[in-house]
């Protein structure tokens, strides 16, 4: 799987929350991670989806990101995952 971004976002996204795109890739190995489609943010040109997962690098982060083909992902935002989605993902975590 390929993943790629603006660089400008990218460096908006280091200002802002302090998490570096190229070093959160392995929020997709988290066997607990939440992934949902993003019904909100998504248009009838782009399906943007969410990941609430673990990172080695951050901990728990949030990250938005869109399919472009099925070997690449594209990240739109992300950050260190809020208290509310912080409880979601131990609701789920308590329940495996």
């Amino acid at each position: 799987m390929d993943f790629t971004w603006d660089p400008n976002k990218r460096e908006q996204v280091l200002r802002d929350h302090y998490i570096d795109f190229d070093r959160i890739k392995d929020v997709f190995s988290d066997p607990l991670a939440l992934e949902y489609i993003d019904e909100e943010h998504s248009t009838s040109g782009e399906v943007r989806f969410s990941i609430i997962g673990l990172t080695a690098q951050y901990g728990l982060i949030y990250l938005a990101y869109t399919e472009i083909n099925e070997n690449e992902l594209r990240f739109i935002t992300a950050r260190k995952a809020e208290r509310r989605l912080v409880e979601i993902y131990d609701k789920r975590r308590s329940r495996i």
